[in-house]
């Protein structure tokens, strides 16, 4: 079985006419608008799927800026899942920044069935994501439904590329000691935190952590998946793409070398995933 953790789909308005997206929504602008980013539609996205074997992905809404997009995005996502039992697990995002609001529409999507919060970015939606009293109400959200929150990390070393904030290691790590009772997901390799992993303290507060892979190929070299599993172990690597950012072949490619004879090739491309998010069969 192979899951990818970490995808993106985006609405038919955005996806088709994206520099109609109200400018209030400025990262998606900067990204999208000019119509050089690819966005796929559920049946394109699951052609691909299919063509290179990848059983279910995790749907992700964009980061949004208002909760109006939030909400659209997030509805589109629901609908695709319920259209194709056992091939997406939908997640849904909301913009901390909006106090209550955010999280009633959070609670809205998990009533719906959601099975996760995220992928939420601190620097384009505007939060701060160790201000207690704003994001606080959104982890005990999801505590309480037993969901795991995505929030987006990046390495701070290494070159650019849109999209890579301020959110280090240390900003996650102070954010997961925060919420001990939490589970996070922590993208493209938690930006390197995992490594600490080899820290006995820090490997006891991050044991609720998992780390995908997202945009692997575009960071590191394969060989991270085995030095992830030494430092970190294996049972929390989550094999993800990003996509549509990168297509299924590179990423499959770049985790198969980089998990040719391992112990752990199937944990890491679905079996852990598999256990995170309940998935028995596809």
């Amino acid at each position: 079985m192979i899951i990818d953790a970490h995808t993106h789909l985006f609405p038919p308005r955005a996806r088709e006419r994206p520099a109609s997206v109200s400018e209030e929504e400025i990262a998606f602008r900067l990204l999208f608008a000019s119509g050089g980013q690819r966005m796929v539609s559920p049946e394109e996205m699951l052609s691909e799927m299919d063509s290179e074997g990848v059983d279910a992905a995790v749907l992700c809404p964009f980061p949004w800026m208002t909760l109006r997009a939030c909400a659209e995005n997030n509805d589109y996502i629901l609908e695709v899942a319920s259209s194709h039992p056992g091939r997406f697990i939908p997640f849904a995002v909301a913009n901390p920044r909006w106090g209550r609001p955010a999280v009633e529409e959070a609670r809205r999507c998990l009533e719906a069935g959601a099975r996760g919060i995220g992928e939420l970015h601190a620097q384009p939606q505007g939060f701060d994501l160790l201000d207690e009293g704003l994001f606080s109400p959104l982890v005990e959200l999801a505590v309480e439904y037993g969901v795991p929150i995505m929030v987006h990390v990046n390495e701070p070393v290494g070159h650019t590329y849109p999209g890579k904030g301020p959110v280090t290691p240390e900003t996650a790590y102070r954010l997961v000691r925060t919420y001990p009772e939490a589970v996070f997901i922590l993208p493209h390799w938690g930006g390197g935190l995992l490594f600490y992993e080899l820290m006995p303290e820090v490997a006891e507060e991050c044991r609720n952590v998992y780390y995908d892979t997202a945009a692997s190929p575009f960071l590191y070299r394969s060989g991270i998946y085995r030095l992830a599993a030494e430092a970190a172990g294996s049972g929390k690597i989550l094999f993800a793409t990003d996509y549509p950012l990168l297509p299924y072949r590179r990423t499959l490619t770049d985790a198969r070398n980089g998990l040719e004879n391992t112990p752990f090739a199937q944990e890491a491309l679905g079996g852990n995933a598999a256990r995170l998010f309940g998935v028995t069969k596809v």
